[in-house]
Order: C-alpha cells, then structure tokens, then sequence
C-alpha cells in the first residue's frame, strides 16, 4: 500500500463554520452509510470535508452521474467499465477497492474486468471495446466526430452527453484522490482483491449500493 503524508483526516464538526454544517454532515453521512466498510472513499471524504461546500457539490454531482441508468442515459454496466478503463491507463487503484466490486455486482464482465487490467483488450467485445476507446477520448482530449456520432448511435443525443459529463467528473475524481493523497494499493494487493471477487471469496454489494 502506498501511503501519503499530504492526506487530511476529516475535521472535527466544531470546527465547522455553521453555513458549512448542511454540507459537512452530507458528506459524513455519506461516508457512514454508502461507504461504510470502504477505507479508500472515506479517506477521500474526509480530506475533502475540510473544504464542506465545495466537497459538498462534488457528492451531489457524484450522485446525479451515478444515476444515469435512472434516468435512461446510460447503464451501471457501462459507467462501471470507465472506471477500470480510467485505473489501468492511470495506474491507480485506490477507487478500484470499490468499484471493482460495484463494476461484477452491476453486470461488468468478470472476462472484462480481466481483460482490461491484464492488458488484453482484444478479448473486450465491441461494446465495451466502444466504451473504453470513447472514455479514453474523452479524458485525451481527442474525442473525434466519428466517435461521438456513433456514442450518439448507442445512447441518443443526451445520453451521450450525459455519459461525457460523467467521465469528465470521473478524470476529475481520479485526479483528486491522487492529489489528495488517498492511499493507493499495489498492483499485487489488487490483484488478490480481483482474484477473490472473481473466484466468489467476497461478498458483492447490491446493484444500487452507490446509488442515491
């Protein structure tokens, strides 16, 4: 486990100015009902929480991206797949400790999830294969009129946009764990998580355990 000195603890709730406390205690109920059991999430939490109303945008729009399968705009599936795509490329795995299991609970391919972090994604079907090129488009700054016409193809006009949105707040995500110093497991610590989430040793959260 890599560790980092920078991370913050979360505040004390009398250290919060009172405008702040609507935010602050969105933030802690969040950590303590959703994440409960996920050390990685509640350490980003927490370091964020010492800044609540910025923190507490950031989980409301963590919350509206989570639930596009809600809304029609893209499936769990789908948004799952990104943040594989997302930890391999960075070489960062610290959000994987939840969202690899969320990505099997909500229907991710267990032969993705291995094709993805074993580097051999030509055994992705077309499908996930689309959404791993789009997402890393998108995160390039490359993203080409072909490919969004044929996102447009799968998801509609505002599907697309939707599953752009989110994949934008998730580099964003990405890039604030990292900075934020939450600790990062190695590539061996990761891969017996894998290993025992494909091989049935650990329990799976309920499909909608993050939604909401």
């Amino acid at each position: 486990m890599r560790e980092f000195k920078r991370l913050r603890t979360l505040p004390d709730r009398s250290e919060i100015e009172p405008g702040e406390l609507e935010d602050y205690d969105l933030l802690v109920a969040r950590t303590q009902t959703r994440y409960s059991g996920y050390d990685m999430p509640r350490a980003y939490f927490g370091a964020i929480a010492n800044a609540p109303v910025l923190a507490g945008a950031l989980v409301r729009m963590g919350r509206l991206v989570r639930e596009g399968q809600v809304r029609g705009a893209y499936s769990d599936a789908e948004r799952e797949l990104v943040d594989l795509v997302l930890s391999k490329d960075f070489g960062y795995n610290a959000i994987l400790t939840v969202h690899a299991p969320d990505a099997l609970a909500v229907g991710v391919r267990p032969e993705a999830m291995r094709a993805i972090r074993d580097g051999r994604e030509e055994e992705l079907t077309p499908d996930e294969a689309q959404v791993a090129a789009y997402a890393r488009a998108v995160v390039a700054g490359e993203l080409t009129d072909r490919q969004h016409a044929a996102m447009v193809d799968r998801l509609g006009d505002r599907g697309a946009l939707e599953f752009t949105i989110f994949i934008g707040f998730l580099l964003m995500t990405f890039r604030l764990w990292q900075a934020m110093g939450v600790p990062d497991p190695t590539e061996e610590e990761m891969g017996r998580l894998i290993d025992d989430l494909l091989e049935g040793k650990v329990e799976l959260p309920a499909a909608d355990a993050r939604i909401g």
